[in-house]
């Protein structure tokens, strides 16, 4: 099973998934990989709510990522925000991860 699919990420984007499912479920994939990367197998094949949620805003991150101007957020004066695929894309997960991460990959 997977965290997050790409019909659930058109879903959520309340996009048309027929029209393009290789794009929605390429994004879907890459996010799952990211997030399913954080946590414990056992967590992984649970699939706890809070870890499909953390997969699907990941997603939905990475598809604005790709379909944004520079790849980053542009506010309502057209001033750009941070670069939407940094760091900060899994720290804003982490709590809804937290009590499900792998930390034997962990250091400091």
């Amino acid at each position: 099973m997977a965290l997050v699919l790409g019909v659930d990420l058109a879903d959520v984007l309340d996009l048309d998934y027929v029209q393009d499912p290789g794009t929605y479920d390429t994004v879907a994939e890459a996010a799952d990989a990211v997030v399913g990367a954080l946590l414990t197998p056992a967590a992984y094949n649970d699939e706890p709510i809070a870890c499909k949620e953390a997969a699907l805003s990941v997603a939905v991150e990475m598809f604005q990522a790709r379909t944004a101007a520079g790849g980053q957020a542009v506010a309502t004066d057209y001033s750009p925000g941070p670069y939407r695929l940094s760091v900060w894309m899994t720290k804003r997960v982490h709590a809804l991860i937290g009590p499900y991460m792998d930390v034997r990959g962990m250091i400091g």
